[in-house]
């Protein structure tokens, strides 16, 4: 899972201050509880170094927004089409990435399921004689990754069914107002 490109794949949608982000990457990806607020904020920092994320004005509350620079559009795109499935941890990044796409109707979001199906396709042929109980696990996580993918196509309205509106979380205390009234 990359806090780094989930950030900017939120970004596409809109433009959103940090605690919205951060609410947006745990709803839609079921990570309640997962991914620590400052984390957002760092990570914001960074992509704002790196070229990828400009500040975009405010909220009327004084909330700083983030929005997407060419550079950051473009890494996003690349990112979502990515169905590569030879990292650390393949279900996790396919869930994280194919969750996230498909809740924010993201154009691709077809073409990336479709991507990590022959993925995870050429993972199950490729351990169908297990030699060890690591080659078995690899047959039986493809197995599971292809049967989840399936379950998604056939929810009632398909993958379309799982796109969400952006939501607009404020934060709860500890937030000053941007003016004091006098």
């Amino acid at each position: 899972m990359s806090i780094r490109s989930g950030i900017l794949a939120v970004l596409t949608a809109t433009d959103a201050y940090g605690l919205q982000l951060h609410g947006e990457l745990e709803e839609r990806t079921e990570r309640v509880g997962r991914v620590n607020v400052g984390q957002i904020y760092s990570t914001l920092d960074r992509l704002v170094g790196a070229g990828l994320v400009r500040a975009s004005g405010a909220t009327d509350d004084g909330l700083p927004l983030y929005g997407l620079t060419d550079d950051g559009t473009a890494a996003a795109e690349t990112w979502l089409a990515d169905a590569a499935i030879d990292g650390a941890d393949p279900w996790g990044d396919t869930t994280f990435k194919v969750l996230l796409s498909t809740s924010l109707g993201h154009p691709g979001a077809r073409a990336l399921v479709e991507g990590y199906r022959v993925a995870w396709q050429r993972e199950a042929a490729g351990a169908t004689a297990p030699q060890s109980p690591g080659d078995l696990a690899r047959r039986r996580l493809a197995e599971a990754a292809l049967a989840w993918l399936d379950d998604l196509e056939r929810l009632p309205g398909g993958l379309e069914a799982l796109q969400a509106p952006l939501r607009n979380e404020r934060p709860r205390r500890g937030r000053r107002p941007a003016t004091s009234p006098q």
